[in-house]
C-alpha cells in the first residue's frame, strides 16, 4: 500500500493537542512546541485534513497559530464543530457567535462545520434559510452532523435537503455505519482506534469500566492469535473500505504520527479475516459517551 494513498484519506484529529483526551492516552496533553512537531511532520508528509472542535480546548487556537505560521491558509482544508446548543435559547447568535470565534481561531476558511450535537441538527430543516444564508455570508463550504447512531442519519437523509457530511464512529468491532447511502466524499469515520482501545493492549486510564478493560482483552486476544498487528489492522480495515471516504486519527505524540504515515498495510485479501473473528461485544459499551457513567 501506497502512503500517498493513506495520506489520501487521513483526517488528523487535534483533539489530544489541546486537551487531555483518550481512554488509552497515558501522556496527555503534549507542549505546545511538541504539538506544532506532529502538526508539521504530517503536513511535510502530505496530511491536508485536520478536525478540531471548540470544545477540545486550546485545539482550534493551537492549529490557527499552525496554520498563520507556516502560510497554508489557502490549501489546508479544516473541519470544525458547532457545540451543544441545548441550553441556549437564541440558537441563530450561539450559531453566529460560535462561528465568529471559530473563525477568528483558525484564521481560515471552514470546508466542513458540524454540528457536535446530533439533536441539534433538527433545526436544518425547520430553519434552513438561516443556514443557507449562514453559507452565504461566510468563508464555509458545507454543513455536517456528527452522529451516533444510525436512525440519525436516516431521519435527516428524509427531512433535509441539505448535502450533508457526517462523521460516524466506525472501526473494526462497530460496522453499523456501513452500508449507509451517503453521497460520495461525505463520509467520515472516527473512533477508528476507539481512543486507542483497538491500538494497544496496554493499560488503560484508572478510569477506566472494567467492561472496557474485558473488551480490549478479548480483542487483542484474538488478534494476537492470528498474528495481527493491531494498529496495521485496524488502519488498513477502514483504509481499505470503499464505504469510508474520510477516517480520523488523532496522535498524542510525533513518534505517533510517524509510526502511521509510514504503516505497511494490509491487503484487501488480509483483511478479509475479520469476517472470521466475529467480534461480539455489548454496543454500549462501545459509545465513549457511556464510559464515564461507572
Amino acid at each position: 500500500m501506497k502512503q500517498s494513498e493513506i495520506q489520501k484519506k487521513i483526517v488528523l484529529g487535534t483533539a489530544q493537542l489541546g486537551m487531555n483526551y483518550g481512554i488509552a492516552n497515558i501522556f496527555g496533553k503534549p507542549a505546545k512546541q511538541d504539538a506544532f512537531k506532529i502538526l508539521e511532520f504530517a503536513w511535510e508528509k502530505g496530511v491536508r485534513r485536520f478536525d478540531t472542535a471548540p470544545g477540545y480546548g486550546s485545539s482550534e487556537k493551537l492549529l490557527g497559530e499552525f496554520i498563520v505560521a507556516n502560510g497554508i491558509q489557502d490549501d489546508v482544508i479544516v473541519l470544525t464543530k458547532i457545540p451543544s446548543l441545548k441550553k441556549t435559547s437564541n440558537f441563530q447568535i450561539c450559531i453566529n457567535n460560535y462561528l465568529k470565534s471559530s473563525l477568528e481561531n483558525l484564521r481560515c476558511p471552514i470546508n466542513i462545520l458540524f454540528f457536535h450535537d446530533p439533536l441539534d441538527s433538527n433545526l436544518l430543516s425547520t430553519e434552513s434559510k438561516f443556514f443557507e444564508n449562514l453559507l452565504v455570508e461566510n468563508p464555509v463550504s458545507t454543513l455536517g452532523i456528527s452522529v451516533y447512531e444510525t436512525s440519525e442519519i436516516k431521519k435527516l437523509q428524509r427531512s433535509c435537503y441539505f448535502d450533508l457530511a457526517y462523521q460516524f464512529p466506525f472501526n473494526v468491532i462497530d460496522r453499523r455505519f456501513e452500508d449507509l447511502n451517503i453521497t460520495s466524499n461525505k463520509c467520515f469515520a472516527r473512533s477508528v482506534l476507539l481512543q486507542g482501545l483497538l491500538a494497544s493492549k496496554n493499560s488503560l486510564i484508572q478510569s477506566s469500566p472494567k467492561e472496557l478493560i474485558s473488551i480490549q482483552k478479548k480483542y487483542h486476544s484474538k488478534l494476537n492469535k492470528h498474528q495481527l498487528d493491531p494498529v496495521r489492522f485496524a488502519i488498513s480495515f477502514v483504509n481499505l473500505n470503499d464505504y469510508i471516504d474520510y477516517f480520523l486519527i488523532g496522535v498524542d505524540t510525533k513518534k505517533h504520527i510517524e509510526h502511521l504515515l509510514d504503516l505497511d498495510l494490509y491487503s484487501k485479501k488480509d483483511i478479509a479475516i475479520i469476517d472470521s473473528l466475529r467480534f461480539k461485544f455489548n454496543k454500549y459499551w462501545l459509545d465513549p459517551r457511556n464510559w464515564s457513567s461507572k
